[in-house]
């Protein structure tokens, strides 16, 4: 069986991993898995998490000392 077989298969017969695995399937060739791309889209949301954090951690210019 290929891989990208067993992958449909697997979404078929595990619903509950469906999305995971649609998320993944960019990732995978039929030369194998890119990992330096998977790698690159993981930095890529970590920092927009932390850029996130960081505006909520601003202090706001109106806010009262209480």
């Amino acid at each position: 069986m290929e891989f990208k077989t067993w992958l449909e298969q697997t979404k078929i017969e595990n619903t509950n991993l469906e999305t995971f695995i649609i998320k993944l399937e960019p990732y995978f060739s039929d030369s194998g898995f890119n990992g330096l791309e998977f790698e690159r889209k993981v930095a890529i949301g970590l920092q927009k998490i932390d850029t996130e954090i960081n505006e909520l951690l601003k202090p706001e210019n109106d806010a009262e000392n209480q």
